[in-house]
């Protein structure tokens, strides 16, 4: 029986369950061709698996099969397109500079054509790799063809046995993340003397950024499995626990006071480091569910969570007890913490029943394009510079044509490993481009080493088949983990592929040379040519974020008035800002690894990034804790509160676009509505309390947040002109 479960653990975890698919197919065209000794069919039908793996994305029956013909028909054509034209360097050189242009930006009608853009690009480096020793135009792009469609016809037959895999293991990623979320919001109620948030503010974005990045491929992969927006079946079930699950995620990113005073206070007593116990334990009761998804099981939920909250709240009862004065307000605030940890609880015990909490507007924002009008104005609105798709467009169209020029020119026989280096390594951005020339380089090195003992020793064919298929698995299951190990995996299957021509050793100095030369070459396309430094673009994206802040709060604000409705424009803000404070925190990282003369306000960069993410904190807890307010005296204080903040955040929005140049704020606020907030936190009705608390939270950020808006931009403009100057 244990063997069972174990069996099923492996099997329901996506790196094995994906590795066996791989290893299906590869054996599925290794075993024929040494049965058959077809050694010099290997390596193109190998190779139009991997194109084919790599083009695949996560869809229902009916979206698979459409996507497995269009990318056939798009491999079928880039392949024999350079057979034709390989002979005619100008005409190959023309069409490979418009037909790299013209794939990418097919990426801007959705992820799916991304994908299968690049794996057509993929495929016609691959043509051009056999391309000199092509029997005819019709032998390779066949061949490649076949292995493509090969694959597709195992992981078509793969996923219609188990449709709902992918669902499970993206939900399951989801509560991960959650997870490590919640343990790195406990680290916070370590009760420590002066307490510094900020280093804390910001391991916390970039977590709050991993865990909105599994919500939106999970929503990607429902999506894939509706009509419109619109789920049913045997999605529905997982749709509600997704919906659970971004509540959690909103109550999770809540923050109800300023934690160092709460540390400042309450660091002799012990009800700190139970809430922390609590969010520990609620952690590990997310890593089970994730498990038990994965496992199509129910949750069995150890009740360690609850006994804690029940500690907990004896905890916080024996200070009310002590009547001391100082902690008053205080102790309103843990009663506000304790409050949403309970209603976190809560929301984790109804994922064995998600219908309990059944939204009336349970759909998903569907932004598909789902006709060719919308897919051509998608392509139309990134045609221009400011596009960062148009721009990498440019910048890979003249890279490989750049590539293909020098292999013309200097009669490179392997060359074009250079164009299949720049492929894969030039990225949208600098920092993601020198991350994959480090793991490629390293990756490529160790590769080759250790190619070349197993070379030697295991001069067999039917032994060099084996390391074959182990490292296509290899690749595959260290691709998205570890570009480095995936690297020097795909390079061992490269000398044993060959070698099956007799060409192992011979390719091996090529391969070194060719990956450095591709490497020069998107560090020169990405630092060149339309560059995307992050420094120009950080105030954009800043704005961006504030803006999504200001739309997200706003949308609280009316149901205050109207009532907690979790529909789909609320939602929608909700997402918007989580996802506008990941691209922030993206955006921050990435500046920090491009050149030094490069960076720009840095110490700024990094304030405006606490600062953001504590106001988005702030606002998710007025989110979380929504309610109608009846008084109407109160409705009007929060109505005159939320319209001076917002009028602010337009104000900092404008500041950081560039649109404003005094950007007076003097006339906005109200002398006295921070005396009225402070003076309305005694209000008898503690849910009052909360929000007149968190706007007041917001209201107080509001000066840093100007004067670091005006430091940056003028930071920046300084920058620009000393380098226009230069």
């Amino acid at each position: 029986m244990q063997f069972i479960s174990q069996i099923r653990l492996y099997w329901a975890n996506k790196t094995f369950n994906y590795s066996l698919l791989i290893l299906v197919t590869l054996l599925g065209v290794v075993i024929p061709a040494w049965h058959y000794d077809l050694n010099t069919q290997i390596i193109p039908l190998i190779l139009g698996i991997i194109a084919a793996a790599l083009a695949e994305s996560d869809d229902n029956f009916t979206g698979r099969l459409k996507s497995v013909v269009l990318t056939l028909i798009c491999f079928g054509i880039a392949a024999l397109s350079i057979e034709i034209l390989f002979n005619q360097p100008i005409w190959f050189a023309l069409g490979l500079f418009v037909s790299t242009f013209v794939f990418i930006m097919l990426g801007a009608i959705g992820p799916r054509y991304a994908s299968i853009a690049f794996g057509s690009l993929l495929i016609a480096i691959y043509t051009m790799l056999g391309a000199h020793e092509s029997q005819n135009i019709w032998y390779q792009p066949l061949m490649l063809l076949a292995g493509a469609s090969w694959y597709s016809v195992v992981s078509m037959f793969w996923h219609m046995l188990w449709p709902m895999q992918p669902v499970q293991q993206s939900l399951a990623n989801v509560f991960l993340q959650l997870a490590n979320y919640l343990d790195a919001k406990s680290e916070l109620f370590h009760p420590v003397s002066n307490l510094v948030p900020q280093p804390y503010r910001i391991k916390e974005a970039t977590l709050n950024a991993s865990t909105v990045s599994a919500l939106n491929a999970c929503k990607a992969t429902l999506l894939s499995r509706s009509r419109r927006g619109h789920v049913d079946g045997a999605s529905d079930r997982f749709l509600n626990i997704y919906f659970l699950a971004q509540d959690i995620h909103e109550r999770a990113s809540s923050s109800h006071y300023r934690y160092q005073e709460l540390a400042q206070h309450f660091g002799r007593y012990d009800v700190l480091f139970r809430f922390k116990y609590v969010l520990e334990s609620q952690a590990k009761s997310c890593r089970d569910i994730a498990n038990s998804i994965r496992l199509g099981k129910a949750f069995q939920n150890n009740n360690d969570s609850i006994l804690a909250l029940d500690e907990l709240q004896n905890s916080i009862e024996n200070l009310q007890q002590q009547n001391n004065p100082a902690w008053r307000s205080l102790l309103s605030q843990l009663g506000y913490l304790f409050n949403n940890l309970a209603t976190v609880e809560k929301q984790l015990d109804n994922v064995n029943n998600p219908d309990t909490n059944r939204l009336e507007e349970g759909m998903l924002d569907d932004t598909d394009a789902h006709s060719l009008k919308m897919m051509w104005l998608r392509v139309k609105s990134n045609l221009n510079k400011d596009s960062m798709l148009f721009r990498h467009a440019i910048r890979m169209s003249v890279a490989l044509t750049v590539g293909y020029a020098f292999i013309q020119l200097l009669d490179i026989e392997r060359g074009y490993w250079i164009l299949l280096t720049t492929l894969f390594v030039c990225q949208p951005n600098y920092s993601a481009t020198k991350q994959k020339i480090a793991a490629r380089i390293a990756g490529t090195l160790v590769g080759l080493f250790v190619g070349i003992p197993l070379l030697t020793f295991f001069p067999s064919p039917e032994s060099q088949l084996v390391f074959i298929v182990i490292a296509g698995v290899a690749f595959f299951v260290f691709r998205l983990a570890n570009y480095g190990y995936a690297t020097g995996f795909i390079t061992l299957l490269v000398l044993f592929c060959f070698n099956q021509l007799g060409e192992g050793f011979a390719v091996i100095l090529p391969r070194f040379i060719d990956t450095i030369v591709g490497c020069l070459l998107s560090v020169a396309a990405v630092s060149f040519i339309l560059p995307d430094w992050q420094s120009k673009r950080l105030h954009k994206v800043m704005a961006e974020a504030i803006r999504s802040n200001r739309d997200y709060l706003a949308q609280i604000i009316g149901q205050y008035r109207l009532g907690k409705k979790d529909n789909l424009s609320y939602r929608i803000a909700r997402r918007s800002a989580h996802n506008q404070d990941a691209n922030l925190t993206a955006a921050v990282s990435a500046m920090l690894v491009e050149p030094g003369k490069y960076h720009s306000a840095t110490d700024e960069s990094f304030r405006l990034l606490t600062l953001n993410h504590a106001l988005l904190s702030y606002i998710s807890a007025l989110g979380a804790h929504r309610t109608r307010i009846e008084d109407e005296e109160t409705h009007l204080l929060v109505l005159e509160t939320h319209r001076v903040i917002h009028h602010h955040l337009d104000v900092l929005f404008a500041q950081l676009n560039d649109q404003c140049h005094e950007c007076d704020t003097s006339d906005i606020d109200d002398p006295a509505l921070e005396t009225r907030l402070t003076e309305w936190r005694d209000e008898e009705d503690s849910s009052v309390r909360m929000v007149l608390q968190q706007l007041h939270l917001i209201y107080r950020m509001l000066p840093e947040l100007h004067s670091l808006a005006s430091k940056f931009t003028v930071r920046v403009a300084a920058n620009r002109a000393n380098k226009n100057g230069e």
